[in-house]
């Protein structure tokens, strides 16, 4: 992939706050689609997984490094190390969107600040605290915003955006990020 900075970046915000971003390994990202009765169906399928369905659109469920997000009344999307075992499951679509996706991470003080410049939802630590995530947009483009910790975020983005995104929120950054490689 053409990249206008190598990742990571490292930089600060405009009010002097330290962000790194960086492309982690996705891993595996799956959605389970459905109709009538999906909230049992999903949740039966997820327990044998030692999951759970979430019971809101904000929270996520977390086992080690499996996380569950309950994106819309009939979907969840699960991102995980390992495939999991839900390809069997009767009445609900298993989709792999593992690679429709990439994963960035921001972390650092100046996080939380970054994303309040270029999303319209509020990142405060009451508004949003850890385990919580959001569907919104950055730069007209839709993305995942899941809080891991204080000042650490994950972004799932469009695979066909990444770079373009990448670039966006780096261009937000001042200082260390002087470092653009020439396209190659």
């Amino acid at each position: 992939m053409v990249r206008k900075y190598a990742l990571p970046v490292n930089g600060t915000t405009s009010d002097h706050r330290a962000v790194t971003i960086n492309e982690v390994e996705l891993g595996y990202l799956t959605q389970l689609a459905g109709w009538e009765g999906f909230d049992r169906k999903a949740d039966d399928a997820l327990r044998a997984e030692g999951l759970s369905l979430p019971g809101d659109y904000r929270s996520s469920v977390r086992r080690g490094r499996t996380i569950v997000w309950r994106i819309a009344p009939d979907r969840a999307l699960i991102r995980s190390n390992t495939p999991l075992g839900l390809e069997s499951v009767i009445d609900l679509a298993v989709l792999d969107l593992s690679d429709a996706r990439v994963c960035l991470t921001l972390e650092g003080p100046g996080a939380r600040g970054l994303f309040n410049r270029v999303t319209a939802i509020d990142l405060a630590d009451a508004a949003f605290p850890v385990g919580h995530f959001a569907q919104t947009a950055i730069h007209h483009v839709s993305v995942l915003i899941d809080r891991h910790d204080r000042d650490q975020f994950t972004v799932l983005i469009p695979t066909t955006f990444a770079m373009s995104l990448a670039s966006f929120l780096a261009d937000h950054l001042t200082a260390e990020v002087a470092t653009k490689p020439a396209n190659r």
